[in-house]
């Protein structure tokens, strides 16, 4: 009796996870807008970021070193891709106590891409973000097409991958585009 009871709670637990994991692969989940301040006050939105190319965005906070050198890494990466409409946007999630800190990181690290406030969480649990560092690459239609918690070196590789797979997509795209417009006149 027990075997059974083992093998039908096996089943039923499969056929739970099966179709959920092959829907993941099929269907992609439209990343949620937002709208937040950068470290100089001026407000942020990601949807008017996404036409340009992929959008990066990492959930950190300065006592997270993890965090610091994904972010450290990503700089680069954002460097040689920012001409070709790539953006990061880095999600600052610290508490009250070590707020103030971040200004003097960011300028003392030199990052380049925009440093955004969530001081009430709100894109992080817009985002479900369990732990930090939280990497959300979005394509510029604004669907999610990868998702990252932690860092271990040479993450930021499989990073630059899927954003050197996103603007090919994006290149190929516009040259169709291009060829429609002109098949058409």
């Amino acid at each position: 009796m027990r075997t059974l009871f083992s093998n039908l709670t096996l089943l039923l637990v499969f056929s739970l996870i099966l179709p959920v994991s092959a829907q993941s692969k099929d269907k992609k989940k439209a990343a949620p807008y937002f709208t937040a301040k950068n470290l100089d006050g001026k407000k942020v939105e990601l949807e008017e970021l996404l036409g340009d190319g992929p959008v990066l965005i990492s959930f950190w906070a300065t006592w997270c070193k993890p965090c610091i050198k994904e972010l450290n890494q990503l700089q680069k990466v954002y460097k040689k891709y920012k001409k070709e409409g790539f953006e990061i946007l880095a999600v600052d999630v610290d508490g009250p106590r070590s707020r103030s800190k971040v200004k003097p990181m960011v300028k003392g690290l030199k990052w380049e891409f925009p440093v955004l406030w969530d001081k009430t969480k709100n894109v992080y649990r817009k985002y479900h973000v369990l732990g930090i560092p939280h990497t959300v690459l979005i394509d510029n239609s604004g669907e999610i097409r990868y998702t990252h918690t932690t860092y271990r070196p040479g993450d930021e590789e499989v990073i630059k991958k899927k954003i050197e797979e996103l603007l090919d997509e994006q290149k190929q795209a516009s040259q169709e585009k291009e060829g429609e417009e002109k098949s058409e006149e």
